[in-house]
Formats: structure tokens, sequence, C-alpha cells
């Protein structure tokens, strides 16, 4: 299969999330944590682009899905978990945590990914990409509120993975 043919128009936003997420966990170990923060905010916005673009031109497909659902990870898992590691170098009860959130965005998406039904079951892992940089602005602010992260972290973890419905919301 040649990747061209697969790719739409839409994809180049999916593509664009990805960057957001990668340069967001480049920066975050840089040291560069407001730009970090930004970059998980911008990666939302990507994401919601290439859904509505993809709705609109009708190129909804089975390889938009799987590559939004790898950018999603990166994005909204692995960076988020990433700057909270940057931030603040937690133990490895921390480390556990952050591991445990990454693991269980990667199963709502497989389960999304498997999944025929409208809407969404447990909270979509996009939602890291605002709640995330908004936590960033409270520890700006007010810089204890980073110990409560893990917390925030178990929280989102079961919520992404947990069995009620959503309507779409994205």
């Amino acid at each position: 299969m040649n990747i061209l043919r697969l790719m739409k128009v839409a994809d180049i936003f999916t593509v664009g999330n990805l960057c957001c997420g990668i340069l967001s966990i480049l920066l975050a170990i840089d040291g560069h944590f407001d730009l970090s923060a930004l970059l998980l905010f911008l990666a939302v916005v990507f994401d919601v682009l290439d859904g509505k673009i993809a709705g609109l031109l009708h190129q909804k497909n089975l390889f938009g899905k799987q590559i939004d659902s790898m950018s999603d990870l990166v994005s909204f898992g692995v960076a988020p978990a990433l700057l909270f590691y940057s931030l603040s170098s937690p133990g490895i009860l921390g480390i556990i945590v952050a591991l445990f959130f990454v693991s269980c965005g990667m199963l709502r998406l497989a389960r999304y990914n498997i999944s025929e039904e409208a809407g969404f079951e447990g909270v979509p892992i996009t939602v890291n990409g605002v709640l995330f940089p908004a936590l960033f602005l409270l520890f700006i602010g007010v810089p204890e509120s980073l110990k409560y992260w893990p917390l925030v972290f178990l929280i989102q973890s079961f919520l992404m993975i947990s069995s009620f419905k959503l309507s779409r919301i994205f």
C-alpha cells in the first residue's frame, strides 16, 4: 500500500497533533515547561480540526482513525506524563502512576478503535490536552499544586477506562 494514497487532507492535521505532542515532550525535557504545556493545548486544536475536516470532506476511514489514536496517545498520554516527570522528578510511585496513566490511555484508545457504537465510552484522552495545561497554569501560581498531579493522573486513568457513555464532545 502506498502511504500517500492512504493520506487524506484531514490526516495532515493528525500529523500536526503528533508533532505538537513530540515537541511538547522535547521541550519538557529541556525545561521549557510553559511551551510544553502550550503545545499540549495546540495538539487539541489539531485533533479537533482533523475530526471536523474528515467529517466535512467525508474522509473518515480506518487509516485516519488509527493514526489519530497513535497521535493522541503521544500528545495526551505520554506528553502530559513527561511534563509531570520533568517538573517534579517523582519517585517510583509517581513513575508507576504515570505509566498507569499512559497505559489506560492506550487501552481507552484501543477500545474506541474497535467500537462500532456512536459516542464515547469513558472520558476521551483528548481531555488531558486541556486539563494538564490548566493544571500547569495553576502550578505557576501555586507550585504546591504539583503534589496533587498524581491524584489527577489516577482519576483520569480510571475515567478513561470506565464504562460510562458520553455523547460525542469533540
